[in-house]
C-alpha cells in the first residue's frame, strides 16, 4: 500500500505518554482513566512506542517490549512482544496500519537485533498480511452439573493455597518462567509483567467480580497456579446463579493440572465454568465422566513471526537431522527475500546460511513462522499458498525436522 506522505512520528517520552494512552484508548473503546494510563506506563518503552500523526493529534500507535521467548527444544531466545497497536476510527483503511507494521518490524530486525516478534491481536484477520502465524488454544464452558471427575485421578499429595496479591505476583513470575524449560511460546516475565495481570483483576479491569489466586505446591515447591473471579448473573446480593472465570492457568506437570482443575470445578455456589484460554493440549476432557457436556473450543492464540531467518532457525534445535533448501518470500523485511540451507545434522547446533542450491520449497515469511515451533499442518500451508512444494521429497523432510511434540503456549496477556 502506498505510503501515508502526509504523517509524522512522534517521539514519545514521560512527558507524552500520557497522550500516547488516551490515543490507544479510543479505537478500543476503552476510557483513559488513571488506572488505564498507569497500566501503560508500567510496562511501555517510550523509545520503542510509534506513534504516528496528523495535524499533531496522534492517529496511529504501537510500541514493543524486548524480552525472551522459549523455543524447540529447551531452548530461549530475544523476542519482541508487540503491543498498544491501534488506529483511530476516523483514519481507519487508510494504510496507517501497514506503515506502522512496516516501521516497526525493520526497527526490530535492524536496530534492535530481535529475531522474533509476537503479539495478541484483537482482531486475528489482521495480522497474517504482516507475516505473523497463529499459535493455538483451548477455551471451555462447562455446567457444574457436568463437572464430575472420573474416580481416583487426585494426588492427595498436592496442597493448595491461597495467594495473596505479593504471594500471587511472586508465584506468577515464578511458574512462567519454570514453564519455559517444557514449553515452547511462553514469555519470560518479571515482576512488573505480573504486576500488571494480578491488579488487572483486582482493580476489575478485565473483570467485574472478586478475584482469587492459588497456588499449587508440591513438597512445598510450586507446581502450578491459577487466577479466577466470581461473578453474580443476577443482581441479587450473594445469591446463585454465579459464574467463575478462569483468567489464567499455568502448571508444570499432569498432577498439579489435575489439581487445579480438580479445585476449581468444585467449588460451591457455582452453575457455571469459563476458562479463558489453556494449552491446546490440556487434559480436561479426560479427566470428566461426561467430556461430551464441556463446551471446548479451538481458537488462535498469540501470534509469532520470524523477523530475522538465519537467526530464528539457527537459534532452535531440531528432532531430526536432514538438510532443506528454502527460498523465503518477505514483503517487509526486504533482507529476509534469500535463499537458505538448513541443516540439522547437529540437532542441538543447527546451521542456517545462504545458498545458491536450487530450493525444495518456496515459502512466505508467514508459513516459515507457522512452522517455526513445530505445531503446523503441512496441507494447509499448501492451501492457503504459503508454502510451494518444488521436491516431494521436502515433505518428508519439513514434517521430521520442524515437528514438535509440545504445544505453544503462552500465559502472558500483553
Amino acid at each position: 500500500m502506498k505510503k501515508t506522505s502526509d504523517l509524522s512520528r512522534l517521539k514519545i517520552n514521560s512527558k507524552n505518554i500520557k497522550e500516547f494512552a488516551q490515543a490507544e484508548a479510543i479505537p478500543y473503546t476503552a476510557e483513559a482513566t488513571d488506572y488505564y494510563i498507569q497500566r501503560l506506563k508500567l510496562l511501555a518503552d517510550p523509545e520503542r512506542a510509534i506513534a504516528l500523526c496528523k495535524n499533531n493529534k496522534i492517529i496511529g500507535t504501537t510500541n514493543s517490549f524486548s524480552s525472551y521467548i522459549s523455543i524447540p527444544n529447551d531452548k530461549s531466545v530475544k523476542v519482541a512482544a508487540v503491543s498498544y497497536v491501534s488506529v483511530q476510527p476516523t483514519h481507519r483503511r487508510k494504510g496507517i496500519l501497514t506503515e506502522m507494521m512496516n516501521i516497526q518490524l525493520n526497527e526490530i530486525h535492524s536496530k534492535y537485533k530481535e529475531p522474533l516478534a509476537i503479539l495478541w491481536p484483537s482482531e486475528t484477520a489482521i495480522y497474517g498480511r504482516f507475516g505473523y502465524a497463529p499459535t493455538k488454544e483451548k477455551h471451555y464452558k462447562i455446567s457444574k452439573n457436568n463437572t464430575q471427575f472420573k474416580p481416583g485421578l487426585t494426588n492427595n499429595s498436592l496442597e493448595v493455597k491461597f495467594l495473596n496479591r505479593n504471594e500471587a505476583i511472586n508465584a506468577y513470575v515464578e511458574i512462567n518462567n519454570k514453564l519455559m524449560s517444557t514449553r515452547p511460546g511462553v514469555m519470560k516475565i518479571n515482576k512488573k509483567w505480573a504486576q500488571r495481570r494480578i491488579d488487572d483483576l483486582i482493580f476489575k479491569h478485565l473483570n467485574s467480580g472478586t478475584s482469587y489466586f492459588i497456588g499449587i505446591y508440591h513438597n512445598k515447591k510450586l507446581v502450578g497456579f491459577a487466577t479466577y473471579s466470581i461473578e453474580n448473573n443476577d443482581n441479587s446480593y450473594g445469591n446463585m446463579p454465579s459464574s467463575l472465570y478462569m483468567w489464567d492457568i499455568i502448571y508444570l506437570d499432569l498432577d498439579a493440572a489435575i489439581s487445579i482443575w480438580n479445585f476449581c470445578l468444585n467449588i460451591d455456589l457455582v452453575e457455571e465454568f469459563y476458562a479463558n484460554g489453556v494449552p491446546e493440549d490440556d487434559v480436561l476432557e479426560a479427566l470428566l465422566i461426561s467430556p461430551s457436556d464441556l463446551n471446548a473450543r479451538i481458537t488462535t492464540g498469540f501470534w509469532i513471526r520470524i523477523v530475522d531467518v538465519v537467526s530464528a532457525i539457527t537459534l532452535r534445535s531440531y528432532e531430526y537431522t536432514g538438510n532443506i533448501v528454502f527460498k523465503v518470500k518477505d514483503s517487509i523485511i526486504k533482507n529476509n527475500n534469500k535463499t537458505y540451507i538448513l541443516n540439522t545434522n547437529d540437532k542441538s547446533n543447527p546451521v542456517c546460511e545462504i545458498s545458491n542450491s536450487k530450493p525444495d520449497i518456496e515459502i512466505t515469511i508467514q508459513g516459515l513462522s507457522e512452522i517455526f515451533l513445530g505445531t503446523f499442518d503441512l496441507n494447509n500451508l499448501i492451501a492457503s499458498g504459503n508454502i510451494n512444494i518444488k521436491n516431494k521429497k521436502a515433505i518428508k523432510i519439513i514434517n521430521k525436522i520442524f515437528k514438535s511434540e509440545s504445544k505453544p503456549f503462552c500465559p502472558m496477556h500483553f
